[in-house]
């Protein structure tokens, strides 16, 4: 508190001209130290992950090379820094296909130089700073094989939940239904089927049409899958509960026997879709009372059953879900 009085104190300016002076000099090496630092030579370690991709169709990568490589450079403080703060180390992808012309007979193994992809990665994403010391693999080993492709089952894993009153109108839809799998024999007979990636959906109360990952069944390597990528679509739609009065139908009436039904009609309520509500008619829907039963009967009611309704509808009950019969003679 003493030094900041004297530094504001109008007596005191000689005081003020040595601090000034003092902070000028720490400003200025300072700087010099953080330039003579950050402008030597470093080695460092950089990570890069690598995706591979360009396999031939009538070829399948068996064999899962390094999937990281580990490239020893030697930079400036400042490079690094700048590394280090506005470059994003993304995935490489090593194009397998470039390759191709190494190959010979039916199956074979590629070895690639891994300065070869270091210089690759330095060149398209310019994000290597300095001077590449070393890397390690010193080599990528790919072994190709001749494949074979069989069609299989998409499976979609979804779960889903919906807004009071809103329902699925149709089934949940996958598109493509089925996926090529390439690969060796061998490996194509232990798969049956391939899923999407899990997709969960909670209080739907809109449509839904969206792209999913189709999941590769053998993330180790040795499959391929085509095409790598699905639409899921489910149709949501509000519903509202109606109901509607329909006369009953006797059947497997015994004969020479007449029955005489109290009521005649019962009303069924169902769940539908608001743009059908204006479709619903008395005639879509079936209502059964089963005569043949009237020997197992103990009372005197009998079920009712509906047999027939609209596809898009939702039957929720049946008032009265029995009704009286008597016997005429």
């Amino acid at each position: 508190m003493n030094t900041f009085k004297r530094l504001i104190s109008p007596d005191d300016s000689n005081y003020r001209y040595k601090t000034t002076v003092f902070l000028i000099c720490l400003v200025i090496s300072s700087s010099i130290w953080f330039l003579t630092k950050f402008a030597s030579q470093y080695p460092v370690e950089i990570r890069y992950s690598l995706k591979f991709s360009g396999v031939p169709e009538d070829r399948v990568l068996v064999n899962q090379s390094d999937s990281v490589l580990r490239i020893n450079v030697k930079a400036s403080g400042f490079a690094l820094l700048k590394h280090q703060y506005f470059n994003k180390t993304r995935p490489f992808e090593v194009n397998v296909g470039q390759f191709i012309g190494l190959l010979k007979g039916e199956s074979a193994d590629v070895t690639v130089d891994s300065d070869l992809i270091a210089r690759q990665i330095k060149e398209t994403q310019g994000g290597i700073p300095g001077t590449i010391e070393y890397v390690f693999p010193d080599a990528l080993v790919f072994r190709l094989d001749r494949g074979n492709f069989k069609e299989v089952p998409l499976i979609p894993d979804v779960s889903y939940t919906l807004m009071k009153q809103y329902f699925a109108y149709d089934s949940l839809m996958v598109e493509p239904s089925t996926v090529r799998i390439f690969g060796i024999s061998e490996d194509l007979s232990k798969i049956n089927y391939v899923k999407t990636a899990p997709l969960k959906l909670d209080n739907l109360s809109e449509s839904v049409d969206r792209a999913v990952e189709i999941l590769n069944p053998r993330q180790a390597g040795g499959i391929r899958v085509e095409p790598t990528s699905a639409r899921i679509t489910l149709q949501v739609e509000k519903f509202t509960e109606a109901g509607i009065e329909v006369p009953i139908q006797p059947v497997n009436l015994p004969s020479g026997m007449r029955v005489k039904l109290f009521p005649e009609k019962v009303t069924v309520y169902y769940m539908v879709a608001l743009k059908d509500f204006k479709r619903i008619d008395p005639e879509m829907f079936n209502c059964k009372v089963n005569l043949s039963k009237l020997k197992e009967q103990t009372g005197q009611r009998i079920s009712v059953e509906v047999t027939n309704s609209p596809s898009y509808v939702k039957l929720q009950r049946v008032a009265p879900s029995d009704v009286e019969f008597i016997i005429l003679k």
